[in-house]
């Protein structure tokens, strides 16, 4: 029999294989989504695994075979996370009726509301539904996206309503196939101009509630310590909403490449881990993990629970268990098995989120190249942490930069710059605008006091992102890039890498 830690086969070099089958796999099965895969495919997986299982036992210097169940079993859990995930419109789910009528639904609002002044949106965990002047009503399941334009009164998380509305498909706007965003939070119809009634308060998790409310009166207090847009900077750093921004900060922000600072990221989570650690000195390094680890999932559900930081929650425990246990991670096995089990509970996000995919791109770029690329920046001055924030951009940026442009056709050139410029400012920025909003509670001229500490910094930051975007031609709007360039370009880079990597081992 096979020693896993026998020279034949490595621990680590089966796990690579099954995670690399897993997500090629998961990959490649978008264009082969099914609620229900054929029993032959099922029986024919289980009869090889088997095969490859007697291989195993009968011969210890068959590791062909292990790699062989290592594939087997990657490909197996991909069917299983796509078959599970797959929907399949049929009488009992909502989007079934979803044909442009107007339609009464009966559900509770099943996550936090989507403030976009005037209109809310809410999404609506459907139960029961009725045609428009029927009293005959359907049981029915799934969830609805719907659009109050008035947006008063304001319903909470978990309270029971009724909604009145045209009930439609989502569709593609723009060339955005809007179906697909909504499906990664298995949102299968909408409703527009809803007339929204409230029948029961107060349902829903308590845990979840209790964190929703404490967000919003959290934004809320962020919006009176502080004018707009800074607020609404200040939010997007702190709880990752950005719905307050201005449309030319937005665009401001993307051409100078700093978009990913107003949406919560590993970069935040590596902060919020940095703060614990300093709250939690005086416990031993052993027992803080479970108190972090709490404080880590408190904060991504209270941020909202992207993939993007849910990638770097979990990414950051793995540290906290890694550090609290005297183990040495793999970086490249803990990103992808961060990858595995996201993918197990949604494979979507590896087809349809841009964020979940750039996010990947940018920790394989920072895994990757950042330890090649500090020997040649050593020369330059680390004064407030700049030369690894350049080495970080660039990283990030030779990994991500091919798959940004494909996703959304816009290369910013002036990225590295500001980046450098604004890095050392984003923790100051937490820190002062958390701060200044928690001690306003206790004493809110205190609280003002380090809000104008914090509205400086917020403002070296718009300024920078406006000023870097003045530049000439400091972005380029590229269209229709070929994939196969992209592919080209990846292909090139790792080549490029090997290289590098040999030629050190050498």
């Amino acid at each position: 029999m096979v020693r896993l830690g026998s020279p034949q086969v490595r621990p680590s070099r089966l796990a690579a294989t099954f995670l690399g089958c897993f997500l090629i796999a998961t990959f490649l099965l978008q264009w082969w989504q099914r609620a229900t895969y054929p029993v032959e495919l099922w029986l024919t997986l289980i009869l090889l695994i088997g095969i490859a299982t007697v291989g195993l036992i009968a011969d210890e210097t068959q590791t062909p075979c292990a790699y062989l169940c290592a594939m087997l079993l990657g490909i197996s859990c991909s069917f299983f996370a796509v078959e599970h995930a797959t929907h399949q419109p049929s009488p009992a789910t909502v989007d079934w009726f979803a044909r442009g009528q107007t339609v009464i639904l009966h559900g509770t609002i099943a996550d936090e509301p989507d403030r976009r002044p005037p209109a809310i949106r809410y999404t609506l965990n459907a139960s029961l539904l009725a045609a428009s002047g029927s009293i005959a009503w359907k049981s029915v399941n799934g969830r609805v996206l719907v659009t109050d334009p008035i947006g008063w009164p304001e319903r909470s998380y978990g309270d029971q309503v009724t909604a009145r509305g045209r009930l439609t498909l989502p569709g593609t706007i723009n060339g955005f196939r809007y179906d697909r965003y909504l499906s990664i939070a298995d949102i299968r119809a909408v409703m527009t101009r809803a007339h929204i009634e409230t029948l029961k308060e107060g349902g829903g998790n308590p845990f979840f509630k209790t964190l929703f409310r404490l967000k919003q009166r959290f934004e809320a207090r962020l919006n009176r310590l502080f004018p707009e847009p800074h607020a609404s900077l200040a939010a997007g750093l702190l709880t990752g909403s950005r719905r307050g921004i201005p449309q030319h900060l937005s665009d401001s922000f993307m051409q100078s490449g700093l978009t990913h600072i107003v949406a919560i990221s590993g970069f935040n989570i590596t902060i919020v881990i940095a703060l614990l650690s300093g709250l939690l000195f005086w416990i031993p390094v052993t027992w803080r993990l479970l108190p972090a680890t709490i404080a880590i999932i408190a904060f991504t559900v209270f941020v909202g629970a992207s993939a993007s930081v849910v990638r770097a929650a979990i990414m950051g425990i793995l540290g906290l268990f890694a550090i609290s246990t005297g183990r040495r991670v793999n970086v490249r096995l803990a990103i992808l098995w961060t990858a595995f089990f996201m993918l197990m509970w949604n494979p979507t996000h590896l087809w349809y989120d841009g964020s979940f995919q750039l996010s990947f791109a940018a920790v394989i770029g920072l895994s990757e190249f950042s330890p090649l690329l500090k020997p040649a920046l050593t020369r330059l001055p680390n004064l407030l942490g700049i030369r690894e924030a350049l080495e970080a951009t660039i990283a990030a940026q030779l990994s991500a930069m091919p798959l940004g442009i494909l996703l959304f056709g816009n290369l910013s050139l002036i990225s590295p710059l500001a980046n450098v410029l604004v890095a050392p400012a984003i923790p100051v920025a937490m820190l002062l605008c958390a701060l200044a909003a928690l001690t306003s509670y206790l004493m809110f001229p205190l609280g003002q006091l380090l809000a104008y500490g914090g509205w400086i910094v917020l403002q070296w930051i718009i300024w920078i992102a406006e000023w870097c975007a003045r530049i000439p031609f400091s972005s380029l709007h590229l269209e229709n890039v070929s994939v196969v360039i992209i592919l080209a370009y990846y292909a090139a880079l790792i080549t490029a890498i090997v290289g590098v990597v040999d030629n050190f081992a050498g």
